[in-house]
């Protein structure tokens, strides 16, 4: 993983580095232009440097944080089965499919488990957005938070509509790792971290030969 943070630091380092080059020219010419002028230039540079990161950061991040699956990948239809027997697991974790999508969350609404979540001290919700190429076998993971209010739990627990993407990076890859772990942890073992999310579903695709990609969004 040290790797994949050392590239993708020198990813941002180039980044900074054209945004200088493209910001040079204004400078060099400062002596020459009126305030005005010199302060709108100044303003169209940032709008347009402002509206470049984003997509930049994306493409970095996409290039950079890309595994490789290991051996012939399996059908999706039997990728989607072998995700889904997380449900039926007596675990905090679920799975849902959404359209073309799957979501990955905390059980929040499982009376067995919010309390859990509660005295954990959980502020957000993680998800974990999956979204499934099948011509290139590679699935998009992004993460989302969304806000959660546990003031009538475990009766209901409120959860917000604005999502949060914020990309989460301290993944452990391992052929130990997979969504049948959830079979065997018990719920003292939890500490709720996205990790725990993240992790065991990454290495069951992996295992089963489809590609994954971090996105942005």
């Amino acid at each position: 993983m040290l790797k994949r943070y050392i590239q993708t630091g020198l990813g941002f380092v180039l980044l900074f580095l054209v945004y200088y080059l493209t910001l040079f020219p204004i400078l060099v010419i400062r002596t020459n232009l009126e305030d005005k002028y010199f302060i709108l230039a100044i303003i169209v540079w940032g709008f347009l440097a402002g509206a470049f990161f984003i997509p930049a950061a994306a493409a970095i991040l996409k290039r950079v944080w890309f595994f490789n699956g290991k051996g012939e990948p399996v059908v999706m239809d039997l990728l989607y089965s072998i995700l889904l027997e997380t449900n039926k697991y007596d675990a905090p974790v679920q799975i849902t499919k959404k359209r073309k999508k799957f979501v990955v969350s905390w059980r929040h609404q499982d009376q067995n488990w919010c309390e859990r979540f509660e005295k954990a001290g959980m502020k957000r919700l993680y998800e974990l957005w999956l979204a499934f190429d099948n011509n290139t076998k590679t699935v998009t993971m992004s993460d989302k938070y969304r806000s959660a209010n546990w003031d009538l739990s475990p009766i209901m627990v409120k959860t917000g509509w604005f999502v949060l993407s914020k990309p989460y990076f301290k993944i452990t890859v391992g052929n130990e790792w997979g969504v049948e772990n959830y079979e065997d942890t018990a719920p003292e073992d939890y500490n709720f971290s996205p990790n725990e999310i993240k992790s065991p579903v990454m290495n069951s695709i992996l295992k089963n030969g489809w590609n994954v990609r971090f996105s942005l969004f």
